[in-house]
């Protein structure tokens, strides 16, 4: 690769690591980061050094050449980023990913001014104003528009790798051409408009494969976490014929109690005769579970949930007006207070005093709406992300989805919801608005 200095390499290093700085700002760092960061940052200079004596000894100045060279320093980078912090890979690609295309349209635009202002300048205010200045722009304007937006979004968190080699490959195909078309590549002027219309195609790609990185990602994640909720409430269809058949096989023996109850007067033993009648007082309490509020799929969630609630020695208290669910689906209503119950079920069977199993529920309508609120003790600290609870089992990628699919139900019906906790207890609040 004739005409190649090692400064340039380093220029280009800085401008990478620089622009990919702004992706890792909030990372978690690995144990002795200074130590690590010291470390990667002299054995990413010393390895670049050596690529840049092996690349320089190719004769020539074939562009698939140049092309792997930057690659090579790329992935070094990568290195140094997987050195430091304490993040998946994915996420690593990703910031690299970004970072390259945001230094590149640095480059773009660096090289656009110079073309249409010919300025020559001297070797520092070259590099404060062609060599520095654009990148650190592009670097900030790329943090505010989208690092700082999307910071700590939870659909962000576990990125779509698909997405991200995707726009890794249209990054890498920019980077290609734009060697390809670089004038000092064929010893000859290419011409002003073509190194122009260049790099501008370079900044639309580049920006292009960000926004795939970003966005695409991020609406994938959206989408398949739909469908999951979608089968999710697929399954609570069939789950709510199941519990319908088995409160209906609870009504059928309860009825059939009036049977047994005819037979005490036949029992002559009075001590057979009382041990009769407390099992038959056993068996009418079921009875006591069964509820009545107007809406059919309601009293089904909360009937089933008493019954759970009563095995572990919880009080479920409500103030349910089910008529005024009648604008949701059935299945809706079932999943929303089947997760509500669920979540609050899991909180207090923690607690090992039993008088502070309690679980409340009530629902009523509102001048606005419609006002479901349900309190529950809870002594266990709970993080929020985005107003939702994280889930504390290890397993993320599967678990959590019950709280997600109550904000699902939600915003399907455009209502609103807050979850906040407190003082030992977690509560919850939705309204949904009249149409």
């Amino acid at each position: 690769m004739d005409g190649l200095r090692f400064i340039s390499c380093i220029r280009f290093s800085l401008q990478l690591i620089m622009a990919e700085a702004f992706f890792v700002l909030a990372w978690k760092r690995k144990k002795y980061f200074p130590i690590r960061l010291i470390t990667g940052m002299t054995g990413y200079f010393s390895i670049a050094w050596m690529v840049f004596q092996l690349y320089t000894s190719i004769p020539g100045n074939n562009p698939v050449v140049y092309t792997s060279y930057y690659i090579s320093l790329f992935c070094l980078s990568l290195v140094v980023m997987w050195e430091s912090f304490q993040i998946t890979g994915k996420e690593i690609l990703f910031a690299g990913v970004c970072g390259y295309a945001a230094q590149h349209i640095g480059f773009a635009v660096s090289m656009i001014v110079q073309e249409l202002t010919a300025l020559e300048l001297s070797s520092l205010w070259d590099f404060v104003f062609f060599r520095f200045l654009p990148y650190l722009f592009i670097d900030l304007l790329v943090y505010f528009v989208l690092i700082k937006r999307y910071e700590g979004k939870s659909e962000l968190k576990n990125r779509d790798i698909r997405m991200i080699v995707l726009a890794l490959v249209i990054l890498l195909i920019v980077v290609f051409l734009s060697v390809l078309v670089d004038s000092r590549m064929f010893g000859e002027e290419s011409g002003l408009l073509r190194n122009v219309l260049c790099k501008i195609y370079a900044i639309f790609c580049c920006a292009l494969s960000m926004f795939i990185a970003f966005n695409l990602s991020r609406q994938n994640r959206i989408l398949h976490e739909n469908e999951m909720m979608e089968n999710m409430l697929h399954s609570l269809r069939e789950q709510q014929k199941l519990s319908r058949e088995n409160i209906n096989i609870i009504n059928i023996k309860c009825h059939d109690l009036k049977y047994r109850i005819s037979k005490i007067s036949r029992i002559e033993d009075s001590e057979d005769q009382k041990e009769y009648i407390e099992s038959i007082k056993n068996a009418v309490a079921i009875y006591d579970n069964i509820y009545q509020t107007g809406n059919d799929a309601l009293d089904l969630v909360l009937t089933e949930k008493s019954l759970l609630c009563d095995e572990y020695n919880i009080k479920l208290s409500s103030m349910i007006d089910g008529t005024a669910l009648d604008f949701m689906n059935t299945t809706d209503v079932y999943a929303l207070f089947g997760n509500l119950l669920d979540n609050a079920i899991e909180s207090v069977m923690k607690e090992p005093d039993e008088e502070k199993r309690i679980i409340s529920v009530q629902m009523a309508r509102k001048s606005q709406g419609y006002h479901i609120h349900m309190d529950n003790y809870c002594n266990a600290e709970i993080v929020f992300d985005e107003g939702l609870p994280v889930t504390t089992k290890e397993d993320k990628a599967y678990h959590g989805f019950g709280v997600r699919s109550i904000k699902y139900i939600v915003d399907k019906y455009k209502g609103d919801m807050l979850m906040y906790a407190g003082n030992q207890r977690f509560q919850v609040d939705i309204l949904f608005y009249k149409s």
